[in-house]
């Protein structure tokens, strides 16, 4: 292994590539389950009692976990982003 210059550190990855599939599969549970519940609220809930500002967060929420879903997923697969 080569050396490295005064001063510099070898770069360590936050999150092992190990747990990448894991992490993958587990957030876009979260995200299916939150947007499940998102469906029923929809379904179940009158037009006059609905809340804009929730279900706007949970969109968010959803969004969110279902985006590093996508990017742990394709660093699983070796397509690195």
């Amino acid at each position: 292994m080569a050396t490295l210059p005064i001063g510099l550190s070898p770069f360590i990855p936050p999150v092992s590539e190990k747990l990448h599939p894991e992490l993958a599969l587990l957030l876009f549970v979260i995200g299916f389950i939150l947007f499940s519940w998102l469906f029923v609220y929809q379904l179940t809930t009158s037009k006059s009692q609905r809340s804009l500002f929730k279900e706007i967060c949970i969109a968010i929420c959803i969004s969110v976990l279902w985006g590093f879903a996508g990017l742990f997923g394709m660093l699983s697969a070796g397509v690195y982003v």
